[in-house]
């Protein structure tokens, strides 16, 4: 039984791991279906961090030998008449052998998941999801922007990670300024943020800078992120499904060589390479800076179990 709880243990972790890829692609189709649906959406998004598989055999044997033949008596006495006497009965019983074996097979698979709470962390969420639809920035319909106008709103609305400002800032942060961001009721403004230079460097980086040590850092958005690179309706045949969600199929540009519809001034790229890319994205606008040593990055918010039983 120890060996068949073995196999059951290294299936069932298994079976978990390989869960994994469908869960985080779930949370991202889901998303993706709702900024289409509504552009001012509440991302719902989740980090899972630990994954956990046990498994439990037993065998439990009930077996029941009697330990002798069971007798009963009984006696009658009569008086008097032409019968009188004494009169005895017996009996012999044998209680049966009795076995019972009880077979028991328990396993338990569970996910502790971080769901992302953070007003800063959703706002980037929801940012990466328009953007990645075309539904970001807010258009009139059939009016189009060009990837140039398309990536400078991203970086007004894309609020980049950032380390606790001190009395006298940056402090560990890196200073940057934003010109023309518009404003829900106002014109265009120009806005002082500040941003962990962790999270500005690197091949994950969403929003990206070339020289920490310049005055003035000159920011872009990591080139592997493209703008509206995802789509519900197969325009074209050269458009491939990479997932669905409930009644929505998203599609995706097959090869940087086929001929898909695109922003104007957009270059040609590969729409399945820019959706696994996209995901890795998403994974990064749900990081905080970290307080302790190492890459500088955590996941934040409170941990749940997932479990199945």
């Amino acid at each position: 039984m120890t060996g068949c709880a073995s196999a059951q243990l290294n299936y069932n972790t298994a079976d978990l791991a390989s869960s994994l890829g469908s869960l985080q692609k779930r949370h991202i189709f889901y998303n993706l279906a709702q900024a289409l649906d509504d552009p001012e959406f509440i991302p719902s998004q989740v980090t899972i961090s630990i994954g956990t598989a046990q498994t439990a055999n037993a065998v439990n044997p009930n077996l029941t030998i009697p330990l002798g033949s069971g007798f009963a008596s009984a006696a009658r006495i009569t008086e008097g008449g032409r019968n009188a006497g004494n009169q005895f009965t017996g009996t012999f019983t044998t209680a049966a052998t009795g076995l019972g074996i009880q077979f028991v097979d328990s396993w338990n698979q569970s996910w502790t998941m971080v769901p992302a709470n953070g007003s800063n962390q959703l706002r980037r969420l929801r940012a990466l999801y328009q953007y990645a639809t075309g539904s970001f920035p807010h258009l009139e319909p059939g009016q189009e922007v060009t990837a140039e106008e398309a990536e400078k709103a991203f970086l007004c609305e894309y609020p980049l990670q950032a380390l606790a400002v001190p009395s006298s800032p940056p402090g560990d942060n890196i200073a940057y300024r934003l010109e023309g961001c518009p404003e829900n009721g106002h014109g265009p403004r120009s806005r002082l943020m500040y941003a962990d230079p962790n999270f500005t460097q690197g091949p994950n980086c969403v929003i990206c800078v070339d020289d920490l040590k310049s005055k003035f850092p000159r920011l872009h958005v990591n080139p592997h992120l493209k703008y509206r690179f995802i789509h519900r309706d197969k325009e074209t045949a050269a458009m491939v499904k990479v997932g669905d969600h409930g009644f929505s199929s998203f599609y995706v540009c097959g090869s940087k060589h086929s001929a898909c519809k695109r922003a104007p001034n957009q270059e040609p790229f590969d729409g399945r390479k820019a959706f696994s890319d996209f995901v890795l994205f998403v994974y990064e606008a749900m990081a905080v800076p970290s307080s302790s040593s190492g890459s500088g990055k955590s996941t934040g918010g409170a941990n749940f179990v997932y479990s199945v039983r």
